[in-house]
């Protein structure tokens, strides 16, 4: 008896907080597809400076310029690893949030959404490092030409 009725009050508390979850879920998919899109986009972009930088070596450049040649493809490969890290970091949280959705303990979705959390602030910290160096970086080959 005890049993039936912890078994129903369990199963109307899934049915009623159900949904909130499901919601939560698809918005953290959303999140994640957009930072995976924005990544795949920026990585596009280094491969673009790469291109450039190599095109700026391949005319005349001057030997004080080497320097800073070297600093921008060191910075573009580190970035690039960056990226490849961060997006398989964002797919094992996909992972994991898919997987843990059905679990019922509630410390399992704060971990979820603190994990969540935690990349979204490594992803904007990324995105600030890219957009900087790739200011830094066109100012350098506008220079240089």
């Amino acid at each position: 008896m005890i049993q039936l009725a912890l078994e129903t009050r369990l199963s109307f508390l899934n049915q009623k907080f159900s949904p909130m979850v499901q919601t939560d879920l698809s918005q953290l998919n959303r999140e994640c597809n957009t930072w995976k899109e924005n990544l795949r986009n920026y990585r596009s972009e280094l491969s673009g400076c790469r291109h450039k930088l190599q095109e700026a070596v391949n005319h005349s450049i001057s030997k004080s310029a080497l320097p800073q040649v070297e600093h921008y493809d060191n910075q573009f490969d580190i970035q690039l690893t960056n990226i490849s890290h961060l997006k398989h970091a964002i797919k094992e949280h996909e992972k994991m949030a898919s997987w843990e959705n059905g679990q019922p303990e509630v410390h399992v979705q704060e971990l979820i959404w603190s994990t969540h959390e935690s990349l979204h602030d490594q992803y904007q910290n990324l995105e600030t490092t890219l957009n900087d160096l790739k200011l830094e970086f066109n100012s350098f080959v506008s220079n240089i030409r």
